[in-house]
């Protein structure tokens, strides 16, 4: 009597283990491509929110009809909209414990005060960026938010 040996179907360890290295190795190449314009998108959103957030504190300085003061820490990437008395109405984290993972946020001034006419008391200049990307936020004293690339 003969016994005969059936095969299963199905795949070999080293198969799934070739077809793992292969997706591997397209993942990798992918992020490395991808990687530059993903930091720029992200330096972009920022300066973006930023602009955005200077806009709200010329309304919020009318609405109040009181000087708005925004505040940047460059030690800790963040920036704060607060009033003369000490209430915050908005504190946004950019660094690595934030959305945007940015490398670098400076402020001259360090604090921009902004009248309830919409004009500041000064020009101040933001610098937002990462190892890759860099964009530049101006306030001007008569009220104007201007957002450019850094080359």
């Amino acid at each position: 009597m003969r016994v005969t040996l059936r095969r299963r179907g199905g795949y070999t360890i080293i198969e799934l283990l070739v077809v793992m290295i292969i997706i591997a190795v397209i993942a990798g190449i992918t992020y490395v491509r991808m990687a530059p314009s993903l930091n720029r998108a992200r330096v972009r959103g920022a300066a973006g929110m930023l602009a955005g957030d200077l806009q709200y504190a010329q309304v919020l300085a009318a609405r109040q009809r009181t000087p708005i003061l925004v505040t940047v820490n460059s030690g800790t990437l963040t920036y704060q909209i607060a009033d003369r008395g000490g209430t915050v109405f908005r504190t946004r984290v950019l660094g690595v414990s934030g959305n945007y993972n940015l490398t670098e946020l400076t402020g001259t001034p360090t604090t921009l005060e902004v009248f309830p006419n919409a004009i500041a008391a000064q020009s101040a200049t933001y610098t937002l960026g990462t190892s890759s990307s860099r964009r530049q936020v101006t306030f001007s004293r008569a009220g104007q938010i201007r957002v450019t690339t850094i080359p």
